[in-house]
């Protein structure tokens, strides 16, 4: 059973799309977050700056404790610390980035895009688990130059952008919203005591 998101919640529609916005959304107090994001800014956010120079990026979640000071950030990326709600940074933006490159998850930040309408550019790390099909649902890229290639393509075309927003939010409503999840799991525990009974007849 897979993990997954609530599609009636998140939806498109739910804030007015901002032209050029990057979005991360995860707390940079987990560390994998933190690592994805210290190389996005080192290593890919200054080649996405070089052509695309009014974009800006914002980051959610806390930073509590946090060592901003190892981090690249400019007067063009935005921390927003803890937000009551993640759909409003998420759904405005124009590309959702999920540069994570270590450790493990439940891809909850991609879903959650997916769902919102706002299409995701991640590593093959980040995408990882998720029946998704890269250039169909989302693109990805896992080198600096081909992560600021692909989100660069995304920004200049807008019917590709379209594309991938409308293919990504297809498939969490058919494979990732919780009431076709909470479906499986009860089959999942019916057939599971099924099978029990039917021992000890």
């Amino acid at each position: 059973v897979p993990n997954g998101v609530d599609c009636g919640y998140n939806r498109p529609g739910l804030a007015l799309r901002l032209p050029q916005t990057l979005v991360f959304n995860g707390s940079l107090t987990y560390s994998a977050n933190y690592a994805a994001i210290q190389w996005f800014l080192s290593q890919v956010w200054p080649r996405i700056r070089a052509q695309a120079p009014d974009i800006t990026l914002t980051i959610t979640g806390s930073t509590d404790g946090v060592d901003l000071a190892g981090l690249a950030i400019d007067d063009h990326v935005r921390l927003t610390g803890y937000v009551e709600d993640i759909r409003q940074p998420v759904a405005e933006a124009k590309i959702a980035i999920a540069p994570i490159r270590q450790g493990g998850g439940t891809r909850l930040k991609i879903l959650e895009a997916m769902a919102l309408g706002t299409p995701v550019v991640a590593t093959t790390k980040a995408a990882e688990g998720l029946e998704v099909i890269p250039d169909q649902h989302l693109l990805i890229a896992d080198d600096a130059d081909s992560f600021a290639r692909a989100v660069l393509s995304l920004l200049r075309d807008p019917e590709a952008w379209q594309y991938l927003a409308n293919n990504a939010r297809r498939l969490v409503e058919a494979d990732y919203d919780w009431r076709q999840i909470g479906q499986q799991f009860v089959t999942a525990i019916e057939e599971a005591v099924q099978r029990k009974a039917t021992k000890h007849v």
